[in-house]
């Protein structure tokens, strides 16, 4: 059955900045159903990088998000800015700023809405290889050194590189391991100072 749009009899910005909008609308649903008001969360759109190291391992970045409250293991990643018509330049940027590294060849896998009842956005996926980290000489000694997230100077240190077979015991997140059973991964830390 398809799906029909609803009709939207006023709509009024509650709050918008260069961050954040926060729409109030005042919507029917086709079987006439009201809903006033319907709120919508209108950011950015984002691009998350899933980044391969050379040794097959996936990059991701622990750090403190407020929002949340705590340290977030996540994948490397942010807002695609106003100007940016490349959003595989956009992945590339963010990956460089988060982790220090940059990749060789990126595809975009897939654009989703994270969550389409709420937020106005997407967030576009991309894939990518590592090429290295800036200054770095040797995959064995990219991981093990500590570097610098280019342009914020917040320290981006290795956490941890796990292997398939010892991942579970050298985990420093467990809740996150089971969707991540398969995936091995280059954890960088990052301080938001």
């Amino acid at each position: 059955m398809p799906e029909t749009a609803w009709t939207i009899r006023k709509s009024n910005y509650i709050m918008k900045d260069r961050w954040l909008g926060l729409r109030a609308d005042d919507c029917v649903t086709p079987s006439g159903h009201v809903l006033d008001p319907y709120y919508v969360l209108e950011t950015a759109d984002i691009a998350l990088v899933l980044g391969i190291d050379a040794a097959d391992h996936v990059i991701l970045v622990r750090q403190y998000r407020h929002a949340y409250g705590s340290p977030s293991l996540e994948l490397p990643g942010g807002a695609i800015d106003p100007g940016d018509t490349d959003i595989l330049a956009a992945a590339e940027r963010e990956i460089h700023e988060e982790t220090g590294y940059t990749f060789a060849d990126a595809e975009r896998v897939v654009t989703l809405n994270a969550d389409p009842a709420r937020y106005a956005n997407r967030m576009h996926l991309v894939r990518a290889r590592d090429r290295g980290r800036a200054g770095a000489s040797g995959s064995r000694r990219r991981h093990r050194g500590d570097a610098r997230a280019a342009g914020r100077g917040s320290p981006a240190r290795p956490v941890g590189l796990h292997r398939r077979s010892r991942a579970r015991r050298h985990d420093p997140d467990r809740s996150v391991r089971p969707r991540m059973r398969a995936v091995t991964g280059l954890w960088i830390e990052r301080s938001n100072r």
